[in-house]
């Protein structure tokens, strides 16, 4: 299964790229991409699905965008239905999922439910001829399964947590797709699960896990759902001199740190021009500049988006005002 994304012009490209990210981050049969633009969308406060539905034709039609490959647009303007997401009953590879909203249901990033319900759409495509066997499939009573119906829009939190496909459902879906497109899907969704329990403050009493530098860079907590910490350019590389230094450095000896800082920074990104990468670490390391602090305060919202904020104190970076600043899991 494919599917390209595309996001309404108020949804921000952060949250986009976020969600797109979270569907990527598994590797398997499936494919997930995005394109690079904002949709404008009509000037209403609320969408008809055929409004929502036409916009998905347009789009397909202008980026020649195959049949059989999903097309999902994000925004948070509201639908007259209320629905979480929704396709396109004549074209049903043609869809919409709401982006807005998420925090009076779920306390989670809003990406994590928004991917979710991607993968729930096409799961559902799957499963049914038409609008009528839908109807009959979905779950009344929710019952933690991927197709509960949730009139009640706060039920949403039973399936995310469990992640699952009842019995029944999982019968009808390995009559339509392969055993390897199954396994991608139950580990996608399985990794939003670990996601937002995390985000939660659900998993709490969890030891911290290692963090681990993969071959390309990437920071990742294996033992969390295969988490990756998505930084910036510079604040992946202060953050990586302080994995260095399990004693912490202060602030004010950055500067002792300058040619380590431009190394890290060279290894992981080459391209760029070299004089703005000096001087952009060289504001880093000037103790008169807030510059390293700043970056420190979006790491530290980094983790705590990610982990949660009692479990995030163990990765991020830390120390007292004109103390030493450190890991904990270092130590």
């Amino acid at each position: 299964m494919k599917a390209t994304l595309f996001r309404g012009e108020d949804v921000s490209n952060e949250t986009f790229e976020s969600v797109i990210h979270l569907l990527q981050s598994v590797s398997g049969m499936c494919r997930f991409s995005g394109m690079d633009e904002s949709i404008p969308l009509p000037e209403k406060p609320v969408l008809s699905w055929s409004e929502l539905f036409d916009i998905c034709k347009k789009l397909r039609i202008n980026h020649s965008i195959p049949e059989d490959t999903f097309i999902f647009l994000l925004t948070q303007k509201p639908n007259f239905n209320n629905f979480f997401g929704y396709l396109d009953v004549n074209n049903p590879t043609n869809g919409f999922v709401h982006a807005g909203d998420w925090e009076r249901f779920i306390h989670c990033p809003t990406e994590l439910p928004v991917a979710y319900h991607i993968v729930a759409l096409m799961i559902q495509k799957q499963m049914v001829n038409n609008e009528k066997e839908l109807v009959n499939l979905l779950h009344r009573e929710p019952i933690g399964c991927v197709n509960d119906y949730c009139q009640n829009k706060k039920d949403v939190i039973l399936k995310m947590r469990t992640a699952d496909i009842c019995p029944t459902c999982m019968e009808r879906l390995t009559l339509k797709l392969s055993p390897p497109v199954i396994n991608h899907i139950f580990e996608i969704l399985e990794s939003l699960r670990i996601k937002m329990l995390f985000a939660q403050n659900m998993r709490q009493h969890l030891k911290p896990s290692p963090i681990l530098i993969t071959t390309d860079y990437k920071i990742m907590i294996p033992d969390y759902g295969q988490l990756e910490l998505r930084m910036t350019p510079l604040e992946k590389a202060l953050y990586m001199l302080f994995l260095k230094y399990p004693e912490g450095i202060h602030l004010t000896d950055l500067i002792n740190h300058k040619q380590e800082l431009y190394d890290i920074y060279s290894s992981f990104s080459p391209l760029g021009s070299l004089t703005e990468m000096k001087q952009s670490i060289d504001d880093m390391c000037n103790a008169l500049s807030n510059s390293a602090s700043e970056k420190i305060s979006k790491i530290k919202l980094n983790f705590e988006k990610n982990l949660g904020k009692e479990l995030a104190k163990y990765y991020y970076i830390k120390g007292a005002r004109g103390e030493r600043k450190r890991i904990d899991l270092c130590n």
